[in-house]
């Protein structure tokens, strides 16, 4: 668990594209962080964001290192994989902060496809022994961000691997290496893993989908995760015309509003 690549450890900026990706590298236009940073959108992210932080500076020393945010939802579909990976931008983009974004879906991964990093090797390739944490960051150059996929689907139950020794030596040595640590996490009623790795995280974020997911199973979900710190909802697919715009900042300021 000790090859850490040397723009890690002298906590240098990031490549400008994911290694191992498409010569052409693109990431999906859904990723707002990147693609329309103005937009309403982006800047409910960035809210999202300091909501965030300020519940983390509320528990004072009680997280040592740096924090991981678990990110989950009660079913498939409420566009979880999404909100990490913005909310992880986001964090990147804010301020000189280094971020990792872990894919904890080793059954139906979807940020390698949302980054466009190819097949390259992941978290299941790291929790099976066939690689180190190293060699599975992908670096991508917006802020100070690294992006470990899930990698190969393994061969052994992935609820078993992340209950491991090895994921939680994985979450530790993150924890020296980066300020904060966004997790993307299966569906709490599908699959055991969520509430696997709810309890290794600090916080916890719950996606829900506007008009679609019912009341009742997000707080089934919620209670599924008994004891683990819920720290707030994301009502994700919101009709665009219900999301106040941005204000506009004139000569570096914020006019009066109304």
């Amino acid at each position: 668990m000790s090859s850490i690549p040397k723009a890690v450890e002298s906590r240098g900026r990031f490549l400008e594209r994911i290694e191992g990706g498409a010569p052409e590298t693109s990431v999906d236009e859904r990723l707002v962080a990147l693609t329309a940073p103005m937009s309403a959108a982006a800047e409910q992210y960035r809210m999202l964001l300091h909501r965030l932080r300020h519940i983390r500076s509320l528990r004072g020393e009680a997280i040592q290192g740096g924090a991981i945010v678990a990110v989950t939802s009660a079913i498939r579909g409420e566009g979880v994989s999404l909100t990490a990976a913005n909310l992880a931008l986001t964090a990147a983009r804010a301020r000189d902060a280094r971020v990792a974004l872990v894919d904890c879906d080793l059954r139906r991964g979807g940020l390698a496809q949302l980054f466009d990093m190819g097949s390259r090797a992941g978290l299941a390739d790291i929790l099976t022994g066939k690689t180190e944490v190293g060699e599975a960051l992908g670096r991508y150059h917006e802020g100070h961000l690294a992006v470990i996929a899930a990698g190969r689907a393994p061969g052994a139950e992935s609820a078993s691997l992340l209950a491991g020794t090895r994921f939680a030596q994985t979450l530790s040595l993150l924890r020296t290496l980066f300020d904060e640590i966004y997790l993307d996490v299966p569906p709490a009623l599908a699959t055991a893993d969520a509430q696997v790795v709810a309890y290794k995280a600090d916080g916890i974020v719950m996606v829900a989908r506007a008009g679609n997911t019912p009341r009742e199973q997000v707080a089934a979900a919620v209670r599924s995760l008994q004891g683990a710190p819920v720290w707030g909802l994301v009502l994700n697919g919101v009709e665009p015309s219900r999301v106040p715009a941005p204000l506009p900042v004139v000569k570096g300021q914020l006019p009066s509003g109304k």
